[in-house]
């Protein structure tokens, strides 16, 4: 049964759909071929603009790709929107300005906020973002902590939650090698074009799926060049299954220049 979108949601979709009905003129974009410049179907794209699936971070970034807009303009709450430059004979609105805070740090030992939750990290069980890690025993690691709003904005139960980390280059710059997923166990419906953990034939993956005619599912790599689309039907199923939705990916930077 289809959730009903929040009223964030909701705000998102519709800035999403005003933005499109004024690019796609000027753009020369049809449904299909946007979903082809985002790797999802046409049904999806459809389903975004009205609503059917609700926004998140991958998506309005794609979206936003494809529009030639910035992402704060589809989603002002998740992503701040660029200052606006000086008008010449006009002045410029006073702009906020901000300071950076020193991080915390906290450890196991450290006491939980009152807005805050605490997500399992599996160490010994890695999500393949390649051709797949080999499954192990899951063993409870340290923990990783999350404001409940978040949690909440994410439309995810904390009980059901659990943190990876991904290893691998077919998800690109999507997943990256080595960054840390967020996955919500308790939601495993296929949404096409979302992304997801999955149990393949006893390898733990990370991948975008769609759903195929006559119960069929695709399983897609950001990588396609390298990774190619893999279509399971029938028998090939037994041995697939849906681990939980991706709702959130973290990764480290370490290159200096």
């Amino acid at each position: 049964m289809r959730r009903e979108l929040t009223h964030e949601e909701k705000v998102w979709q519709q800035n999403l759909r005003r933005i499109w009905d004024i690019k796609k003129r000027e753009l020369k974009l049809t449904q299909e071929s946007a979903g082809v410049a985002m790797g999802i179907t046409q049904g999806a794209v459809g389903q975004y603009l009205n609503g059917v699936i609700p926004l998140n971070a991958s998506s309005i970034m794609r979206f936003a790709k494809v529009l030639q807009v910035s992402e704060a303009e589809i989603c002002p709450t998740l992503f701040t929107p660029p200052p606006n430059p000086t008008m010449e004979g006009q002045v410029q609105d006073a702009i906020p300005s901000y300071t950076l805070q020193k991080i915390h740090p906290w450890d196991s030992g450290t006491d939980l906020e009152d807005d805050e939750v605490e997500v399992p990290l599996f160490m010994e069980v890695e999500l393949s973002a390649g051709s797949g890690m080999t499954h192990v025993v899951e063993s409870n690691g340290p923990k990783i902590r999350f404001s409940k709003s978040t949690m909440r904005r994410a439309s995810v139960e904390p009980a059901a939650a659990a943190c990876c980390f991904a290893t691998g280059d077919s998800m690109g710059a999507v997943v990256p090698d080595g960054a840390c997923v967020g996955v919500d166990t308790a939601y495993t419906r296929i949404i096409d074009g979302e992304i997801y953990a999955i149990e393949h034939g006893g390898l733990l993956r990370i991948k975008y799926l769609f759903r195929l005619p006559n119960g069929g599912v695709r399983i897609r790599s950001e990588n396609r060049e390298e990774y190619p689309d893999e279509d399971l039907y029938g028998d090939s199923l037994k041995d697939f299954r849906v681990i939980g939705f991706v709702f959130w990916i973290s990764s480290l930077r370490t290159r200096r220049s």
